[in-house]
Order: C-alpha cells, then structure tokens, then sequence
C-alpha cells in the first residue's frame, strides 16, 4: 500500500480535491469550518506530493543512463 501512495501521491491528491470541492455541491448545508479546515490539511499534503515528486525526479536525473547496448 506504502509502494502504491508512493507512486501515486499527486494522482491522490487531486481526486481528493474534486471530491473536497464536490462537497458543498453535494450536501449544501456542510459545516464550512471543517471543510476549511479540511481544505487547509489538502494544501499541505499537496506540498508533501510536490515534494516527493521533486525528490524523485532529482533521484533519478542523478543516476547514470544504462548503457543501450548491454540490454
């Protein structure tokens, strides 16, 4: 489960901002404080995925290509 959110963190994030807009759509009269509040952690983690996509992408412009030839 840890491999799969590791390799899908961004893709995580934005389903659960469509669903974190779709809400107020869904049940208009939702508490507005915890749906602040919830938009708030999202931010967050959408920094953390950023993040972890950046050191990913370092991670790997840091390893030498494989040689085309050895297969």
């Amino acid at each position: 489960m840890t491999d799969f959110v590791s390799a899908h963190a961004v893709r995580l994030h934005s389903i659960l901002s469509a669903v974190l807009i779709s809400l107020p759509i869904i049940w208009p009269d939702i508490d507005w404080t915890a749906l602040a509040a919830s938009a708030a952690a999202l931010l967050g983690t959408g920094v953390a995925a950023a993040r972890h996509e950046d050191t990913k992408t370092a991670t790997a412009l840091a390893t030498p290509p494989k040689d085309p030839n050895w297969g």
